[in-house]
């Protein structure tokens, strides 16, 4: 009798249609409770460190809005530094111990498994990156949540299919499940983050289509999870649960015709927010070789990161506080730690300050290169944060800039639909997801009045930035991934027909039935054949003589009229069909060891040859013809200079 895990597999994989229901549910309801648990941890993680120990404002320190900006502390910088480094120490010293793997951010770990590994994830390194992340944000590590807990969802969704021994393909399906499932929850915007997760897999602009149905399924149940999960547990351990339906609670804004000049401005914010994620992306890039260029014991360096992350913010609110004469103000610098999205809120709440907007508009961009550094510290450093909240928090931060620089201009939007525009634009640059990031905007403002905009602004941002990406598991596009190379590999000979190699007149020496052995050899003395065909009364095919057959016969005279060529042919039986695959053809060739075989149709009836070098022209005319017609519609191979683009090079932008 089989045990109950084969059972419920074999009945699930007997229905190809509702099976992904009950599977992507069932990785929703595993996303959701991660995601409850990991919000608790590290809120409830942070609130006692950083704002009962540290005192930093619990607006600061908390991933939603609390209505308030004061702690019940006074602010001590060294005992946030104590905190921070011994957060980092603990996540080097964990990573170390059970998954190096659980370093950084997380989705690109996800991005490279579903490419180059089948969609394996070791089940250790979900749960180390649970931990990990945990500690580390709530300890005040700069960085988000939703990279993590997309890798954790991603990772218990493999493991989930590993039990169920599903295969290699449906493993990838529900691996992205996993990152859908787990953003949603964490993001709180299902639509956007089943978009998301079928997009970040390329750098190019296409997304997994496979994966949609059960990514939905996956986001719905785990924002659901999610969040019932948050409401029984969290009063439990002092959470106050879903504040919101969203994370975030913008005012009411909205985009009509007759604000076309309003494109000006959301102009500016997609040029900045691509030229900021470039930057950021290589700031990334480069703090990740420099700390691992350090003689240091890995477990060591995120506790470096961690302490410079600190220094970083500390700096940055003397700096504000020297500046803005505002404790209120100035304490935001300290948002450069942590998720920072209470700059979000403060923006969306009204932006109530003392001083002229363009003196907030410096701080939101301080506030951007700020979070962009300490971010590239904690996750460079090996140190457990996500990528995914910074890139919002930054573009968040520099489309309020440029909305405020813009007050009283003609081409100027509302502030907070430029903290929107910039939020999207940021993250379409950054993870090379536009349609995710056009849904995330209209999710968070609760309406559809900012598409067009939206559209606008997350075109140009992906335009301008070019290949650059924060995740480095994306390949170009789907016919670069090795998950489909499989079925994506164009085999012309499987395609093709031994007819079509027949439509070509051909003229081949063939040996009437009643030939001699002399009249045989003349025969094959001026072909250049090896295999003969001999052919009986109305063409029919008798056999076929190999020349070697004739060649090793000594000349005889007696044994040349005793012995026909009816008498030497043999294998009329393993004759071709007209509709035989040329992938077939080569195998026959192949494993008979001869280069010629004979065809004919369903009488016998002899209709011509088939040789291993027609196959070779055929394939060759093939691979030609497709790589003519791709270059007359615009597209090259990799590494395939045109003068104009490369192949993932998108609109001629460069690299």
């Amino acid at each position: 009798m089989k045990s109950p895990i084969p059972l419920l597999r074999d009945w699930l994989l007997s229905h190809p249609t509702g099976r992904w229901v009950v599977l992507g549910s069932c990785v929703g309801v595993l996303c959701g409770i991660a995601a409850a648990v990991f919000e608790i941890g590290a809120d409830v993680l942070s609130q006692y460190l950083l704002v009962g120990l540290a005192g930093v404002p619990a607006q600061v320190a908390s991933t939603h809005s609390t209505g308030t900006n004061v702690s019940e502390s006074a602010f001590n910088p060294l005992i946030l530094l104590a905190v921070m480094a011994g957060g980092g120490l603990l996540v080097g010293l964990i990573i170390a111990r059970w998954s190096r793997q659980a370093s950084g951010g997380g989705i690109g770990v996800a991005v490279h498994s579903f490419h180059h590994e089948r969609g394996h994830i070791p089940l250790a390194l979900p749960w180390t990156k649970l931990v990990a992340t945990i500690i580390s944000l709530g300890s005040g590590g700069s960085g988000g949540r939703e990279g993590p807990i997309a890798l954790v969802g991603a990772g218990f969704a493999s493991w989930f299919s590993s039990r169920l021994h599903l295969t290699a393909r449906d493993r990838r399906i529900l691996l992205v499940a996993g990152i859908a499932g787990g953003i949603a929850a964490a993001f709180r915007a299902p639509l956007a983050a089943a978009i998301f997760a079928a997009e970040v897999l390329y750098r190019g602009p296409e997304l997994e289509s496979d994966v949609i149905i059960p990514c939905f399924i996956s986001a719905v149940v785990a924002y659901l999870i999610g969040s019932i999960g948050l409401d029984v547990l969290g009063p439990l351990v002092g959470h106050p649960g879903v504040v919101a339906s969203t994370l975030f609670q913008p005012g009411p804004t909205a985009f009509r015709a007759g604000d076309w000049q309003h494109l000006g401005g959301y102009s500016l914010v997609a040029i900045a927010t691509a030229l900021t994620a470039r930057w950021f992306i290589a700031v990334n890039d480069y703090a990740a070789r420099r700390f691992d260029t350090l003689r240091l014991p890995f477990w060591f360096k995120p506790a470096i990161g961690a302490v410079s992350t600190g220094f970083v913010a500390l700096l940055l609110y003397a700096g504000a506080l020297l500046i803005l004469q505002s404790e209120g103000e100035a304490e935001l610098a300290l948002a450069t730690i942590g998720s920072g999205y209470g700059v979000l809120h403060w923006l969306f709440a009204g932006l109530q300050v003392d001083h002229h907007h363009l003196v907030i508009a410096g701080l939101l961009a301080v506030l951007a290169v700020g979070k962009a550094i300490t971010t590239a510290l904690t996750v460079g450093s090996g140190g457990s944060a996500g990528l995914f909240g910074p890139s919002i928090v930054i573009g968040g931060c520099v489309g309020g800039a440029v909305g405020l620089v813009l007050t009283g201009t003609p081409i100027a939007p509302p502030v907070p639909a430029c903290v929107l525009m910039g939020m999207a634009g940021m993250l379409a640059a950054s993870h090379r997801t536009p349609v995710a990031a056009l849904l995330m905007v209209s999710e968070v403002a609760g309406t559809y009045l900012l598409l067009v905009p939206t559209m606008w602004v997350v075109g140009l941002a992906f335009l301008v930035t070019g290949r650059r990406s924060l995740i480095p598991g994306q390949v170009d596009g789907i016919q670069d991934s090795p998950a489909h190379r499989s079925h994506l590999f164009a085999d012309v000979l499987a395609t093709a027909k031994v007819a079509d190699l027949l439509s070509v007149p051909r003229t081949w020496t063939t040996i009437p039935a009643g030939a001699d052995l002399d009249t045989c050899r003349k025969l094959i003395a001026v072909s250049t054949q090896d295999q003969f065909p001999v052919l009986g009364a109305e063409q029919r095919l008798l056999g076929v003589i190999d020349r070697l057959e004739i060649t090793k016969l000594a000349p005889d005279a007696l044994l040349s009229g005793m012995v026909l060529a009816d008498d030497l042919a043999g294998g009329a039986g393993a004759a071709l069909s007209p509709q035989d695959s040329l992938a077939a053809v080569l195998r026959r060739l192949h494993h008979q060891h001869v280069d010629e075989l004979p065809v004919t149709d369903a009488k016998g009836t002899f209709l011509g040859m088939v040789t291993s070098g027609m196959l070779m022209d055929h394939y060759r005319q093939q691979v030609e013809r497709a790589q003519a017609e791709r270059t007359a519609e615009g597209f090259t191979t990799p590494g395939e200079p045109t003068g104009k683009y490369q192949q993932g090079d998108y609109f001629g932008l460069g690299k």
